[in-house]
């Protein structure tokens, strides 16, 4: 069974030969550059080339043979522009900064190897007719496809499953909060619904052209999509789930239903936190999986999630908690971490393994290596 296969069988809730396995493929399932260096190191590749497909979050692009090394079953396809780009941001006194395509400003202090963060909105205290008139980037730019035909076409020589993100912007939600401010967003949608919908409506447009033109290029290639929100902290929702179906759901389910008519790709669905509360309403738009499955929030334990929701939406993550166990614990309790997750996600397919969110750069080299010797060891049907 080669990759593409294992995922898709996996997420037909069949069991494969073995659990699928998703690394450095979407935004939130990669390992972000301190750490690659260091397990490289770790492992005795020697990086050729450094490239990040997201500066914002210190993503570099992994080498084939690194993916080869850890037996990955998928790769990501990026677009040439994002809400992160470029890679070459400028600096001042003490900080390295660049302002993106939607014209907000990004910030990293020069003492930090993390991170850049938001420094300014645009929209933030922005009055409707400014933001009625405030002109979005361009989601039929050529140069958003430039690379992703290349892309394509290397996963394909390999049988990898190939995901795609969205060729512009990030989530809808998150897009609106970029731009105006998150607390400001969401009082809007609280008490100033015409503002609220006017942000998510523009956002709505240029993202469904921008899936237009990139499925009516790619879409018979493409295997999964990733779409997604964070909707939820670590106790609860950001929201009731009544302001949810009124001005997110109808727009998840209008994107879903463009991205099924052009392709036969399934939905991945992003949410950090507690998302347990909207589980339903997703698979209800036509999800597919959700990510990162992240057990350590309150009411997402994964034996009862899979108990719940396993028929019905594959669990794209729960790997092995990325806050504790992996920079914290033993290269033993992160062999026994994973063990569980299998036994609680695996049975009955439905499961592709990846940790929760994105490997840090805290996290010991010898620590990644054991998660993927548990996988080797106990990731087979």
């Amino acid at each position: 069974m080669n990759s593409k296969e294992r995922v898709l069988v996996a997420l037909d809730h069949k069991e494969p030969d073995r659990i699928p396995v998703c690394l450095g493929s979407t935004y939130e399932t990669s390992i972000v550059k301190d750490a690659y260096q260091n397990l490289c190191s770790h492992i005795g590749l020697k990086i050729k080339e450094l490239k990040f497909y997201d500066i914002v979050q210190q993503l570099p692009y992994l080498s084939e043979e690194f993916l080869d090394y850890f037996n990955i079953d998928t790769r990501g396809i990026f677009s040439c522009k994002s809400y992160s780009w470029p890679s070459d941001p400028r600096e001042d006194n003490d900080s390295f900064y660049f302002f993106d395509e939607w014209g907000i400003k990004w910030v990293k202090p020069k003492k930090s190897n993390l991170y850049f963060d938001i420094r300014f909105n645009p929209l933030k205290g922005k009055d409707f007719d400014y933001i009625k008139s405030y002109k979005l980037p361009d989601p039929l730019d050529e140069d958003r496809y430039e690379t992703m035909e290349k892309q394509i076409e290397e996963a394909k020589k390999k049988s990898k499953a190939i995901i795609s993100f969205r060729p512009i912007g990030v989530g809808l939600l998150t897009m609106a909060e970029f731009l105006r401010g998150m607390e400001d967003f969401l009082i809007d949608m609280a008490i100033n619904e015409k503002i609220a919908f006017m942000i998510l409506d523009k956002l709505q447009d240029i993202y469904s052209m921008g899936w237009e033109k990139f499925l009516s290029k790619f879409g018979k290639d493409i295997d999964v999509v990733e779409e997604g929100d964070d909707l939820s902290d670590q106790t609860g929702p950001l929201m009731s789930l009544e302001m949810y179906r009124k001005f997110l759901k109808p727009k998840l389910k209008e994107t879903i239903k463009i991205i099924k008519s052009k392709s036969n790709a399934k939905i991945l669905y992003h949410s950090d936190g507690n998302i347990k509360p909207f589980i339903s309403d997703l698979i209800d738009c036509g999800v597919d999986a959700i990510n990162p499955v992240q057990y350590s929030a309150k009411d997402m334990d994964t034996k009862e999630l899979k108990k719940e929701f396993g028929k019905d939406i594959t669990f794209w993550g729960g790997g092995c908690d990325t806050q504790k166990i992996l920079p914290n614990g033993t290269m033993t309790e992160v062999k026994e971490e994973v063990k569980k997750r299998i036994d609680d996600l695996a049975p009955g397919g439905g499961f592709v393994f990846t940790a929760v969110h994105n490997i840090q750069r805290d996290v010991p080299p010898e620590n990644v290596v054991a998660m993927f010797e548990a996988i080797s060891e106990f990731g087979k049907y």
